[in-house]
């Protein structure tokens, strides 16, 4: 199967509304500024493989946030 880039561009715009994400969310979740998701989903950037594989499934698994917190007084004196 052949996929255009205006195939591809509009396939990831409609995984994303029906993920119900907004472009700064999904901007957030793939590490890229909200331009850059505007210029994919109007073809006026194709992603690289990784995006667009990420773009995929950002959007069709539910995405869970940690927050990860250093306590120094914990490891002080032990080694790494």
């Amino acid at each position: 199967m052949l996929l255009t880039a205006a195939d591809m561009s509009e396939k990831l715009k409609q995984l994303r509304i029906k993920a119900k994400f907004t472009q700064e969310q999904l901007a957030s979740y793939l590490g890229l500024s909200t331009p850059a998701v505007s210029r994919i989903e109007n073809g006026h950037q194709v992603p690289d493989a990784i995006t667009y594989e990420n773009w995929i499934w950002v959007c069709t698994h539910e995405v869970v946030r940690f927050n990860f917190v250093y306590d120094r007084d914990r490891r002080r004196g032990k080694h790494a």
